[in-house]
């Protein structure tokens, strides 16, 4: 692996080193996050000792929270498009779909074709969006110009070969809309309720106040990949212009009081992980469906379902790594704050991985907390701007 090393003597300021990307000592020293080239690309690092200090006659721009924090963006929106574009989720997304399938023929059945009007009424507008741009949807048309047995015939055709998106859509959908207190999937789905928390859903407590874009009706659809908040060369553009969460919510610095609340946003503080949009409820739907309708809980089909949720809500631009993992965390997914070693074997074996995870070595490897210039942040329990 190539390692940038901050050089005095160099005209670029740095020079290169050939390291093992798993040695945590390279020259006998440590070696922190320094500065990056003014596209982001490059991270120059500085071995501890000789990282104070920053000369700016070279073209390179210090390494401080913000950048780390950009480069958390690139890093997380380019893993969305890796594992999109290698099918790596494929597995457990089908087994899922499937599952899905089965248990809306059979209430097909069950109810004569009832079944059909039931999905038209509660979900159509999900996939028929009647002009917003939903993402994952069918149509930006309005579903009551569209027949039940139209919607029906649409949503079973993309559960065999919709886009990961539509699917992982319609899992969520059936999962909290359609499903009954009768039916034999209720009881897994329901064995995962850990997974949404009351705070979740309190507008005072869970952290998150609309955009002024958004309050003024004026967020502006993007077909950008990921959370990126500026085109960054190498990362592609998806085919289907959407609005994103992180373009529609801010953070709520004045949020009340809530002992989880608080304790989920001291990780997000103190490892100077991104806000999106709030904490993800959307993770903890799908990860019910998937046990409900696919019997995913564990093991590598968790990991792979969940790197598949990556790609819907950190790929559409709806919310961050961390806002994602916390919840996934809930049902046994090993992470820590800022970590990616939970991932799926079906992404590590594949060559992109490699290159990804050197690309993306201070933020994969190294982690996010960084070194010199994070001020901090007062913990939730001395923080005077929340509300008792």
């Amino acid at each position: 692996m190539i390692i940038n090393i901050r050089d005095y003597h160099s005209k670029d300021g740095y020079h290169e080193e050939t390291h093992n990307y798993d040695d945590t000592h390279f020259n006998n020293k440590i070696i922190v996050p320094y500065a990056v080239t003014a596209d982001f690309q490059k991270v120059i690092y500085a071995y501890h000792g000789e990282h104070r200090g920053f000369n700016k006659s070279f073209n390179l721009i210090p390494y401080d929270t913000e950048v780390s924090q950009i480069r958390q963006r690139m890093c997380v929106s380019e893993l969305s498009i890796l594992a999109k574009k290698h099918h790596v989720t494929t597995p457990s997304v089908n087994i899922v779909s499937q599952g899905v399938k089965r248990f809306l023929t059979r209430k097909n059945m069950e109810t004569n074709g009832e079944i059909k009007k039931i999905i038209h009424k509660k979900i159509g507008h999900y996939f028929y969006t009647n002009g917003s741009f939903g993402y994952g949807r069918i149509s930006r048309g309005n579903k009551d110009s569209f027949s039940a047995a139209k919607i029906w015939d649409d949503i079973i055709y993309l559960l065999d070969y919709g886009f990961l998106e539509q699917q992982l859509a319609i899992h969520d959908a059936v999962g909290r809309k359609i499903i009954e207190p009768t039916d034999i999937e209720t009881k897994k789905y329901n064995c995962l309720t850990s997974v949404r928390e009351a705070w979740f859903d309190d507008r005072e407590q869970r952290g998150r106040i609309e955009s002024s874009p958004f309050r003024k009706k004026n967020v502006t659809p993007t077909n950008e990949m990921g959370i990126l908040q500026e085109k960054v060369k190498g990362i592609e553009s998806l085919t289907q212009y959407h609005n994103r969460g992180i373009d529609m919510f801010v953070r709520d610095l004045n949020r009340k009081r809530n002992p989880s609340a608080d304790l989920y946003y001291d990780d997000l503080d103190t490892h100077n992980l991104v806000f999106g949009a709030g904490i993800s409820g959307t993770t903890g739907t799908l990860l019910q469906a998937a046990y409900a309708f696919g019997g995913i809980v564990n093991g590598e089909l968790l990991k792979q379902y969940t790197l598949a949720i990556i790609i819907y809500l950190i790929g559409g631009g709806m919310h961050s790594y961390h806002e994602v993992l916390s919840i996934a965390k809930k049902v046994g997914l090993y992470y820590s704050p800022g970590s990616f070693h939970w991932l799926p074997l079906s992404f590590k074996l594949n060559n992109e991985y490699g290159k990804w995870k050197e690309k993306y070595y201070d933020i994969v490897k190294m982690g996010t907390t960084h070194w010199r210039f994070n001020q901090g942040v007062p913990p939730s329990h001395l923080n005077k701007n929340l509300c008792s």
